[in-house]
């Protein structure tokens, strides 16, 4: 019997491989067992996260490496967020793909030591075209629910640290037509927040 989570998972892994390379679904299933156990806030399978980072990256972004985004995206958090190591990766998916994971997975302990905000602008400023592109692709799935997501008081500071994040990206570094296309519709779900 199909659980609702194994069915998005399905609707998410057919809407992706529709539209990129076939060997992504080995990817997928690689994030899905290395994440296995972790839901969101939501209660949904952590894996529909990076699903639907992916799905942004193929909605947002024409590349000639696009199944490259598409399978850094899908592992995006695994450096981060389980026992996957930059080798692990490397030896599996190739060198463009884990050089782009390892730029998107945050230092724990920088963050403690200037905050979380401080530190993805400077990351964020600092980053590869391909890593930001995938990186602000995070952030609109993030902020996709954003209306009903914890708290109040929560929504108001994430919205606040993505406000600051974005000014600084465009004040300090050049942006791409498809960062700037992420980047509006952002702002465009931030806008639903009072």
């Amino acid at each position: 019997m199909k659980t609702v989570s194994n069915i998005l998972l399905e609707a998410h892994l057919i809407e992706i491989c529709d539209l990129v390379n076939e060997n992504v679904v080995d990817v997928a299933k690689y994030a899905s067992q290395k994440h296995k156990g972790q839901t969101r806030s939501d209660g949904l399978p952590y894996i529909t996260h990076p699903m639907q980072v992916a799905n942004n990256i193929i909605k947002y972004k024409s590349s000639h490496n696009i199944d490259a985004l598409v399978k850094a995206a899908l592992l995006h958090d695994t450096i981060e967020d389980t026992d996957t190591t930059h080798k692990d990766l490397e030896k599996l998916f190739g060198g463009l793909v884990a050089s782009l994971v390892k730029e998107l997975t945050s230092d724990k302990d920088k963050i403690k030591k200037i905050g979380k905000t401080e530190y993805l602008t400077k990351k964020m400023v600092q980053m590869s075209s391909y890593a930001l592109v995938i990186k602000l692709a995070d952030r609109l799935d993030n902020v996709s629910d954003i209306k009903t997501a914890k708290t109040p008081e929560w929504r108001r500071k994430y919205k606040l640290e993505t406000e600051t994040i974005l000014k600084r990206l465009e004040s300090e570094r050049e942006l791409s037509n498809t960062h700037k296309k992420i980047i509006k519709a952002i702002r465009e779900k931030l806008s639903e927040i009072d």
